[in-house]
C-alpha cells in the first residue's frame, strides 16, 4: 500500500468512526453524564491505553519544551477546543444541525491555506469542497430550534478544527510518532476541559455501568482509530484532501440512523451522499 492510499484509507476510516460520535455522547448523557463531562472522558480515558502502548513499543515519551508549547497551542485552540465546543453544542441544538455547521471546516481549511499560507489550491479541490457542502446541506433537517448559543458553539468548532488541521499539516509535529503526539494532545485537552467543566459546574462521575463502559471504550477507540486515522491522512495526502474525505462522517451517521433507528432514506439524502462520494473519488484521482 503506497502512502497516498494509506492517507485516503486513514481519512475515510477516521470519518466513519467519528460518525458514531453523537451516539456515544448520547449514551453517556443518558447514563448520568453531561456533554462537557463526556468531552473530558473522551480525552482522559485514552491516556492510560496510549501510555501502555508507547511503553510496549518502547517509544520515547520525552519531548522538548518547544514541542510541548506547540502541542499546547494546537490542543487548546484547535484539537481539544473543538471537542469541548462541539460536544457542548449538542445540548442546545440537534446533532444533525451541529454536524452540518461543524463540517464547514473543510471550506475553512482550504480558505486558510490560500489566505494565510499562500498555498495554491487546485480548482478540483475547490470543486470537491463545494460538492461536500452541497451534500451536507442536503443532509440537513430542521428538526429543532436554532438556539443561537448552540449554533455559535458548533460554528466555532469548525474554525478550531480547521486551525488544528492546518497547524498540524504545516508543522514538524506531524513527523512525531502519531500516538505519542495524540497522547500529549489528549493530556492538554483533558486538563483544559477538566478546568472548564468544573467552572461550569458540569463535571459528573456518577455514571451508570453502561455509561462508564461506553466512555472508556469510546475514549480508547477514538485515539487509536479516529484521531490516528485523521493524522495519517494529514501526513500522507495533506490537510485539504483529508478534510474533504472526512465528510464521510455524516454519511455514516445517516446509515446508522437508517439501520438502527429506522429513519427514512429520502431522495435528497441519497443525492447528498452521492455528491460527497463524487468528491471522494475526485480526491483519489488528484495528482500531487
Amino acid at each position: 500500500m503506497n502512502k497516498k492510499t494509506m492517507g485516503i484509507a486513514g481519512a475515510v476510516i477516521s470519518a466513519v468512526y467519528f460518525g458514531f460520535l453523537p451516539f456515544f455522547v448520547k449514551t453517556i448523557c443518558v447514563g448520568g453524564g453531561t456533554e462537557m463531562s463526556a468531552s473530558f472522558y473522551r480525552f482522559f480515558w485514552s491516556l492510560p491505553f496510549i501510555f501502555i502502548y508507547l511503553k510496549i513499543k518502547k517509544v520515547p515519551i520525552k519531548i522538548s519544551l518547544k514541542e510541548f508549547l506547540e502541542i499546547a497551542v494546537i490542543s487548546i485552540f484547535g484539537y481539544g477546543g473543538t471537542g469541548l465546543l462541539l460536544f457542548s453544542s449538542y445540548r442546545y441544538i440537534p446533532s444533525g444541525m451541529a454536524t452540518t455547521l461543524h463540517f464547514m471546516y473543510p471550506v475553512f481549511t482550504i480558505l486558510g491555506a490560500i489566505v494565510f499560507l499562500k498555498k495554491p489550491v487546485k480548482l478540483v479541490k475547490l470543486v470537491c469542497a463545494a460538492l461536500c457542502m452541497i451534500g451536507l446541506l442536503l443532509f440537513y433537517k430542521a428538526d429543532g430550534g436554532a438556539n443561537i448559543l448552540g449554533v455559535a458553539l458548533a460554528f466555532l468548532s469548525s474554525l478550531t478544527y480547521a486551525f488544528y488541521t492546518l497547524y498540524l499539516g504545516n508543522s514538524k509535529l506531524k513527523d512525531m510518532n502519531t500516538l505519542k503526539l495524540i497522547f500529549y494532545l489528549n493530556l492538554v485537552a483533558a486538563f483544559m476541559i477538566f478546568i472548564a467543566t468544573n467552572i461550569a459546574g458540569e463535571f459528573t462521575y456518577d455514571l451508570s455501568f453502561q455509561a462508564w463502559f461506553v466512555a472508556i471504550v469510546f475514549a480508547a477507540a477514538t485515539s487509536f482509530i479516529g484521531v490516528f486515522g485523521y493524522q495519517i491522512g494529514v501526513r500522507y495526502i495533506g490537510a485539504e484532501n483529508t478534510t474533504i474525505l472526512s465528510t464521510f462522517e455524516p454519511i455514516t451517521s445517516i446509515v446508522i440512523g437508517v439501520l438502527i433507528y429506522s429513519e427514512a432514506l429520502t431522495l435528497k439524502t441519497i443525492i447528498g451522499a452521492a455528491a460527497i462520494l463524487l468528491a471522494a473519488v475526485l480526491v483519489a484521482k488528484i495528482k500531487d
